[in-house]
């Protein structure tokens, strides 16, 4: 490499050399008019500039800017006008980057509409409007003919059945929940919302007798969120005793009613977000249930279809249903009530173990008794009012309602005379429906007993009863005497009578059975001592098609069952160590049939 002599900085910033003081410039064009007319001649040959070039290693120095002791400051107005100094800057400017776009778009156009006729044929065409017409009038009879004709021919695609969902021929657990912590206790019962999303559940002793001293919770989970926790629920409610069943509300995904072993009818909104969920409470009394209560059910108030117009109906084995209104009273008091008493000249009070109210007629409902007693009975529709009792007590609107539920004039009077005479005790000038309770009447004035009819009993208390959501109709029965039986509610004898499979006569009693949601003439029966069985009765009016696979965790006798009204073919189970399984039906079993509905129609048109 050529490197310049040793040099230093002259004045006016120059570098020179200590032999020369020729600029280094000037040695640069030497050099350069050298190699442009090649060798230098002898004469030059003392100035030729490469003589003064020679290798050699020198250390690197360091150029630090220079700062004066006593900088200099610019005084600078801010834009508050507030002056203030700058000092000297010695920091680069920023570097500043600018995005630019380049690429441009292209369009292009292109013509797709078909060509007229007058392009394809080169020349206008010649239409005869008359002669159209006369074809027409020529060929329209025969076309309707053909499609008369076809109307009420073999549709080509009668028996084509649209696969919606994956078609899967096994039954499979989807999912397994329940409660850490809980020692010997038992699902109660389990219920979906009316989305089928959130599973309910309660737990409790089943074989509890007398005093309850047992404090279960009712908990919540929504098992298709993505963080399920199985043993941890999302929603725990504690209950001092613990719930026997539980029923969403139709319309209102969060409310959640339920009936507990003392008595009581709680509902919850599971949706809010306080700390205490309960929102009404019934309390425990002579004219209300005093013991057990077996069912809880929303029934509907009218025939409107609004979303608050739903009614609350229990049933006890202290023998009572009675109807509750939780729009207007929270609970304090029922708004309706029947007795349940045995048909003859002795009477005596049955024991309600099951209810159901038709969905599709609201005034027709059904009991399930503890002696096997089915009685089919009638709740009167709400009619005018006969108005206010004449005199010098006030009747509120709400124990004018309890007065015109009494169909009979003899019991209404009996009624308000009894009320007044205690509101002349009291020093009461105003009568309202607390009033009318704390009066204490005569519980069969209060509660009359309903119209009904006996349909054909069991050997055994009647542990389900469920009409069918497709059929006003259809009812579904079963007994601890191992049978289960379908009626046509119009007529006194049962039209099938199933008995599942079990080991022995002792170990057939019938815990639970529900309709699908999905197929009208499937339903699932779970038996006390082992055992789910589902039925199809368009492939089957005899045997069972499927057997749950309860093996592996949890156990095989199940307590509570419910079909997921959404979620076609999704059923929960609940068993007797305190968890609760979710079974995915296969596909026959979940997908309505074509003729499903005209089956069940002729099915219960045979009966007659």
């Amino acid at each position: 490499s050529f490197l310049p002599e040793p040099c230093t900085l002259g004045p006016a910033g120059r570098r020179t050399t200590p032999s020369s003081q020729h600029s280094f410039w000037g040695a640069l064009s030497s050099l350069n008019w050298a190699m442009q007319d090649g060798a230098p001649s002898p004469k030059h040959a003392a100035e030729d500039p490469r003589n003064r070039f020679s290798d050699d290693l020198i250390d690197g120095v360091q150029l630090r800017s220079f700062v004066a002791e006593h900088p200099k400051y610019k005084a600078v107005q801010d834009k508050d006008g507030a002056w203030y100094a700058q000092g000297v800057r010695l920091q680069t400017d920023k570097i500043s980057l600018v995005n630019r776009r380049l690429q441009s778009l292209e369009s292009k156009e292109i013509e797709v509409q078909t060509l007229s006729p007058t392009e394809l044929a080169g020349a206008e065409p010649h239409v005869d409007e008359q002669t159209l017409v006369d074809f027409l009038k020529a060929v329209a009879p025969v076309m309707e003919r053909e499609l008369g004709l076809s109307w009420n021919s073999m549709p080509a695609f009668d028996a084509y059945e649209p696969m919606w969902d994956d078609v899967a021929e096994t039954c499979e657990m989807s999912h397994q929940v329940w409660k850490e912590g809980l020692v010997d206790l038992q699902v109660a019962s389990v219920a979906w919302n009316n989305t089928g999303a959130m599973l309910a559940v309660s737990f409790g002793r089943l074989d509890t007798l007398g005093w309850c001293d047992v404090s279960a919770p009712v908990c919540l989970w929504n098992i298709f969120r993505p963080q399920l926790n199985p043993g941890e629920p999302d929603i725990s409610i504690e209950i001092q005793g613990f719930v026997m069943c539980l029923s969403f509300h139709p319309t209102q995904p969060g409310l959640l009613a339920g009936g507990t072993y003392n008595g009581e009818l709680m509902i919850w909104n599971t949706a809010s977000t306080e700390l205490d969920p309960l929102v009404a409470c019934s309390s425990i009394d002579d004219y209300f249930h005093r013991e057990a209560i077996q069912t809880v059910e929303w029934i509907t108030a009218d025939l409107s279809g609004g979303p608050d117009a739903y009614l609350l109906a229990t049933v006890s084995g202290d023998g009572k249903v009675l109807i509750w209104d939780a729009r207007e009273n929270d609970l304090s008091y029922p708004s309706r009530g029947f007795v349940l008493q045995s048909s003859g000249s002795k009477k005596r009070i049955l024991g309600g173990r099951s209810l159901s109210f038709s969905p599709l007629d609201p005034w027709l409902f059904v009991v399930g008794c503890e002696t096997g007693t089915v009685l089919r009975a009638f709740r009167p529709p709400p009619g005018a009012s006969m108005g206010k009792p004449s005199g010098q007590y006030l009747w509120k609107p709400s124990a004018v309602a309890l007065l015109d539920q009494l169909t009979a004039n003899s019991a209404r009077l009996q009624l308000q005379h009894h009320v007044e005479s205690y509101c002349r005790t009291a020093g009461v000038k105003e009568v309202s429906a607390e009033i009318v309770f704390q009066s204490k009447p005569d519980p069969a004035v209060l509660f009359p007993e309903p119209r009904r009819t006996d349909l054909e009993p069991h050997a055994g208390p009647v542990t389900v009863a469920a009409f069918s959501p497709f059929h006003r109709k259809m009812l579904l029965t079963g007994s601890v005497d191992g049978s289960v039986k379908i009626y046509d509610v119009l007529q006194q004898r049962a039209i099938m009578t199933f008995y599942p499979p079990s080991k022995h006569l002792s170990t057939c009693a019938v815990a639970a059975a529900a309709w699908s949601c999905s197929r009208p003439s499937v339903f699932a029966v779970a038996m006390e001592m082992g055992g789910v069985h589902i039925y199809d009765v368009m492939q089957s009016r005899q045997e069972p098609v499927l057997e749950l696979p309860l093996t592996g965790s949890g156990s095989q006798r199940v307590s509570s069952l419910a079909f997921n009204p959404r979620m076609r073919g999704l059923m929960a189970v609940g068993d007797e160590t305190g968890r609760t399984r979710v079974f995915k039906l296969p596909f026959k079993l979940s997908e309505q049939q074509r003729t499903e509905l005209s089956f069940i129609n002729s099915l219960l048109g045979s009966s007659k």
